[in-house]
């Protein structure tokens, strides 16, 4: 019977396309990273709001820039564990019309403060205290902790991590999105 049941499950799998995005997007041989064709790629929505140095930040306002945006908390593991990666991208791709911001959801913001300073994170980040601004984004799980959007110039999802972000792989995103300019 267990058989069965697992061949049918197998079955229903197939026909239904189960693990390729609804979007028609590619799916890289990394896990948790979805890359959208461009004619497949859907608008970020508005996200603005407080940044953890006072300010206030509008990713609509970086239209023309590919942008980089990263959803952490200070008590998430794996969001320290990519703190380095994305310090030294944001460094490696600062002359290159790439911005980076992150998006502090569900956070402290003396702890979110400490978790800059201690990682040497010097790009903006916006403060999401009750992860409605994350909960806002399309294809993303609300409490996925670490993710990260690599949007277009247009505004535009063109890649979305679940997951710790990975290099060399993440670099080589950015870079393919920077090359459809």
């Amino acid at each position: 019977m267990k058989r069965v049941l697992l061949g049918l499950l197998c079955a229903a799998m197939v026909v239904s396309g189960c693990g390729r995005d609804p979007l028609g997007s590619r799916v890289s041989q990394e896990v948790g990273v979805t890359v959208y064709a461009q004619g497949d790629r859907v608008d970020l929505p508005p996200l603005a709001g407080r940044t953890l140095s006072g300010g206030n930040l509008a990713i609509a306002d970086l239209r023309g820039q590919v942008v980089v945006l990263n959803n952490w908390a200070s008590w998430c593991e794996p969001c320290n564990e990519e703190a380095e990666a994305l310090v030294e991208a944001s460094k490696k791709f600062a002359s290159q019309n790439v911005q980076f911001v992150g998006l502090d959801v569900t956070d402290q913001d003396a702890a979110a403060q400490d978790y800059t300073k201690t990682h040497g994170v010097e790009y903006p980040s916006i403060v999401d205290p009750k992860g409605v601004l994350l909960a806002s984004v399309p294809s993303v799980p609300p409490g996925a902790l670490p993710s990260t959007l690599i949007i277009d110039p247009q505004g535009r999802i063109a890649v979305r991590i679940i997951g710790v972000v990975k290099e060399p792989v993440f670099s080589e995103q950015i870079t393919s999105v920077l090359a459809e300019e």
